[in-house]
């Protein structure tokens, strides 16, 4: 009985990645927003093209506490802190290499214990 089961999962999962690949377009990564899917979106700025591609982002997670009650998202441009989200709204499309999303586990470990919002995380063109 227990080979029979090996044998199936195994199976499945051969069968699994024979096919992994010829399911058409890959889905988008939900931390990261190229600047190809910005570009193709046709947005102007980082801000828009953040709300309409990836609008949980913007959205504030977890129970306010006296501690994180102002606290808000970060945005950081090329490692410099810019400040709130509004921030995105000064960045041109053109740019931008890539956006990347950060949740408040992540942000705070870089960048310190005000990050429990998450962090948006713009990388320019060179």
């Amino acid at each position: 009985m227990r080979r029979r089961l090996f044998a199936a999962a195994l199976l499945l999962s051969l069968s699994a990645c024979a096919t992994q690949g010829t399911k058409g377009p890959a889905l988008s990564n939900r931390t990261v927003l190229t600047s190809d899917e910005m570009v193709k979106a046709g947005y102007p700025d980082a801000f828009t093209s953040v709300q309409s591609l990836r609008p949980q982002w913007l959205v504030r997670h977890g129970q306010a506490t006296l501690r994180t009650a102002n606290e808000s998202i970060k945005v950081y441009m090329d490692d410099s802190l810019l400040g709130g989200v509004e921030a995105l709204r000064t960045i041109a499309i053109r740019s931008i290499s890539s956006i990347r999303y950060m949740d408040g586990l992540q942000a705070s470990e870089r960048w310190g214990l005000d990050h429990g919002q998450g962090a948006i995380v713009v990388t320019t063109r060179k």
